[in-house]
């Protein structure tokens, strides 16, 4: 007995022994196949968000045959961009999406033919890319404007890489470079070559005026070049009317795509959440949604980690749309994905929240005393906009975060007409004047006090 007992007792012992081996050559498999993956994919942000354009392309010939997307591809370049004009409704929702794919991919590019170094701005800047190639954004209308900044780079000798980003935020005001082609008093042919003109001419101006107009709202208005193309789109408006060429701005809205718009919002997010976790870096998931830091820049702090926020900021205007009851269409979808991009560069889930209740609390003010529907689709899209304003919120608390996203909305609804439609940030715009109006109430009220006391 004594001997059956002693072998089995080594049998016991050898079979743990090899056992554990194979564990531990399991365990290290699998921790090479995580550093292998961090290394060759989610440390380098152009391969993260180049297989999440093929995400877009795969769910558009989901939803379309190919000739389909051809054809409503075609659409999308013959046609007016200006506000509103949702891709969705006029070309159909596969088209819509190798469009965000087909902008995305050209930026991504760019990007990579100059070696520009990824940052915060950048994975921002794809954020808002994806976000208005649902709305006004496409190829066509984003590559005059694009080559304007590298001629800018030729007459002031400053690095391409150093200087592209502000010419492709200023995509923005696409619609310029297609816009006259639809006016009925002018030739077709001249009116595509005056608009490829204006484009070049955007993105050979836009780097100054970005910079210059900065100074007054500091960092507080995450979306600057928004504000400064709001100005610009202002300057040529008005240039138009004086000259008689006047148009209507578009009101062209998709419905009934709820399910397909919400399961590509899912997927994108937990693509990021899971993308950020496997990612390396010390920081936890907690402190990760937190965010408490005073750089804006996520992505130089916390690397990969960064698109966990990243996927949060999905999640968290998931569950906004649910409470609020809200419909999906092609600027509300287009919203959120820039609100998601931007979750790598200011944007923090606890800042967002204050800056969207303030904004339906303008929504409910107009649905008491005009009757509009709270959960109106212009009022979605400034609701989600409005995170722009994060900064502020974190800088100066909840309290006027709720304030900023209140005016934001107000400004949003109406800041329209000056720019007639060109500038597809509208919202943009509309932040950098509200961060410019409460600035100083902000800061004169601690003065008063202080005064107050002595």
């Amino acid at each position: 007995m004594h001997l059956i007992l002693n072998i089995y007792a080594d049998v016991f012992i050898k079979n743990r022994e090899e056992c554990f081996k194979i564990s531990s050559l399991n365990e290290s498999g699998n921790a090479d196949n995580v550093t292998w993956l961090q290394k060759n994919f989610l440390h380098c942000p152009y391969r993260v968000f180049t297989a999440m354009f093929c995400i877009y392309i795969a769910f558009g010939f989901i939803y379309a045959r190919p000739e389909e997307i051809m054809r409503g591809l075609w659409t999308i370049i013959i046609n007016p961009d200006i506000l509103v004009t949702d891709y969705i409704a006029t070309a159909g929702i596969g088209a819509t999406y190798v469009n965000v794919a087909l902008s995305g991919l050209l930026v991504i590019l760019v990007l990579m033919l100059i070696k520009h170094e990824p940052t915060g701005l950048t994975i921002g800047t794809f954020g808002l890319v994806m976000g208005f190639a649902f709305f006004g954004k496409n190829p066509v209308n984003m590559a005059p404007i694009i080559l304007g900044g590298f001629f800018y780079s030729l007459g002031t000798k400053e690095p391409i890489n150093k200087c592209i980003l502000p010419p492709i935020l200023a995509t923005c005001l696409g619609p310029t470079v297609t816009q006259l082609a639809f006016i009925e008093h002018l030739n077709t042919g001249l009116g595509i070559t005056l608009g490829i003109i204006i484009g070049i001419t955007i993105g050979l101006i836009i780097n100054p005026i970005a910079k210059a107009l900065r100074a007054n709202y500091e960092s507080y208005n995450l979306y600057n070049v928004g504000f400064a193309a709001g100005m610009v789109a202002i300057g040529i408006m008005v240039i138009f009317r004086i000259t008689g060429i006047e148009f209507t701005t578009l009101s062209i809205w998709s419905e009934g795509y709820n399910t397909e718009l919400m399961v590509l919002l899912l997927v994108i997010s937990l693509y990021f959440i899971i993308c950020g976790l496997l990612s390396s870096g010390k920081s936890k998931f907690l402190e990760i949604a937190h965010m408490q830091t005073d750089d804006l820049d996520f992505y130089m702090l916390f690397g990969g980690r960064s698109y966990i926020n990243m996927g949060l900021m999905g999640l968290l205007c998931f569950l906004f749309m649910l409470a609020v009851r809200g419909d999906y269409n092609g600027p509300v979808i287009g919203a959120i994905m820039s609100a998601v991009g931007f979750g790598a560069l200011g944007k923090r889930i606890l800042s967002a929240i204050p800056l969207m209740a303030g904004a339906m609390l303008a929504a409910l003010a107009a649905s008491l005393t005009m009757g509009m529907p709270l959960n109106s689709r212009g009022f979605l899209v400034a609701a989600v906009f409005s995170t722009c304003l994060s900064p502020l919120c974190t800088k100066f608390g909840w309290k006027w975060g709720v304030i900023a996203g209140f005016i934001h909305l107000c400004f949003a609804s109406n800041v329209t007409d000056f720019h007639g439609g060109m500038n597809l940030y509208n919202n943009g715009l509309a932040a950098g004047l509200t961060a410019m109006l409460l600035l100083p109430v902000i800061r004169v009220i601690p003065e008063f006090k202080r005064k107050k006391k002595d």
